[in-house]
């Protein structure tokens, strides 16, 4: 375990020149700072260390308030956001995310979402020339995306502390919340967010439990020349979790994780699912699957049961703060007879505790993507 307590910037400074002690240098813990107001700012030591154990197992302690953050994980900005109330210390991120929030409601809440300083790409290895650049206290990384010696190693090199996450479960992501409401000192907000998932979470067990039928469910990411990218449907995947949480059954479950392979057209009409998810994070749309003769047997589609996910703060398949919120919405996919949320209201009331904004009507709309639902059964059930 290591403490983090030295303001970056002043060691660099005076190890300028000193080459031979450079590699001794970069290795002390990284408390940076941005300008001079932010060193003095920055410079008291806290009564009690942020102390915080990754993912990896690796404990890290500051002793000093964290002022910049850089992360290569796509979903962590918003989630920081949602903790912190701003995104005021958050310095660097993924190329993915800018082009994500660009065009979506989370630009509108927060304009310098689209503006900030890239640190990797999609492939997650981080742009270590330009964190050095940045300078941060911490650094946000995958800790299961491949070897060490590409995504973690050559950042910990430059002397930045790295806290490792682990994508896939619900438990995980929870964890994240925890991780990042400790080191940005919001402990009790951090909480709260979680006690409002666990609420939803709660209140669909206990609606699964009352179900007499549970209709099959497939999740598709994108498409190509062999088929339809089915593997993020696997138990491996975070969607399955929200998929089958209010008791449908994940007719994918089995199939082997993976963000790109191919699922046959004939997998799909063996499987024939009744609903289908259509992914938030690629160009996909359900018109893309009516238009395709090959599956026109498919029940999901013959009934115009595709449906296109949402997209708000963050993509909603994929773990964020958001979470709870997709729970809901699958929920009434796939049980519109019987499920009771109101999700308009549940979208005002939840934007406005996790970012202290409120949306409109049309920003309702564009979030659960009334556009690309225009042909599916049962949409109406969210219409204002």
């Amino acid at each position: 375990m290591r403490a983090h307590s030295c303001p970056r910037r002043t060691v660099l400074r005076a190890a300028a020149g000193i080459t031979t002690a450079l590699p001794a240098i970069l290795a002390v813990g990284a408390c940076s700072s941005r300008s001079g107001q932010d060193v003095a700012e920055n410079s008291a030591t806290l009564t009690e260390p942020i102390v915080i154990t990754d993912q990896r197992d690796k404990t890290h302690t500051f002793t000093r308030p964290i002022t910049s953050i850089v992360t290569t994980v796509i979903p962590s900005p918003s989630i920081l956001t949602a903790i912190d109330q701003s995104y005021d210390r958050i310095d660097g991120v993924n190329e993915s995310t800018v082009k994500r929030d660009r065009g979506s409601v989370f630009e509108t809440m927060f304009p310098q979402a689209v503006s900030n300083d890239t640190v990797a790409n999609s492939d997650f290895i981080p742009n270590v020339e330009e964190i050095t650049r940045i300078n941060p206290d911490v650094v946000i990384q995958w800790a299961d995306q491949g070897d060490s010696a590409t995504y973690i190693d050559p950042i910990e090199a430059a002397g930045y502390p790295v806290i490792g996450l682990r994508y896939g479960t619900q438990e995980y992501l929870e964890q994240w919340i925890q991780i990042f409401a400790t080191l940005l000192q919001r402990q009790e907000r951090g909480q709260q967010i979680l006690r409002r998932m666990h609420q939803t979470i709660a209140s669909l067990k206990a609606f699964a439990a009352e179900q007499n039928a549970s209709p099959t469910v497939l999740f598709l990411r994108s498409a190509g020349d062999s088929g339809y990218n089915a593997g993020m449907s696997s138990t491996r995947g975070y969607m399955n979790t929200w998929m089958t949480l209010c008791g449908a059954t994940n007719i994918g479950a089995d199939v082997d994780y993976s963000t790109s392979n191919a699922t046959s057209v004939e997998q799909l009409l063996a499987w024939d699912p009744q609903i289908i998810f259509v992914s938030s994070m690629t160009a996909l749309t359900p018109a893309d699957l009516y238009a395709d003769s090959a599956l026109s047997e498919l029940q999901a589609v013959r009934n115009h049961r595709v449906y296109a996910v949402p997209s708000g703060g963050f993509w909603w398949d994929p773990p964020s703060a958001e979470s709870h919120l997709m729970m809901m919405w699958a929920a009434q996919i796939a049980y519109p007879d019987t499920a009771a949320f109101d999700l308009r209201e549940q979208l005002r009331d939840n934007y406005d505790f996790l970012y202290g904004y409120s949306l409109s009507e049309d920003e309702i709309d564009q979030i659960l993507r009334f556009d690309d639902n225009t042909e599916a059964q049962g949409y109406e059930q969210f219409s204002r």
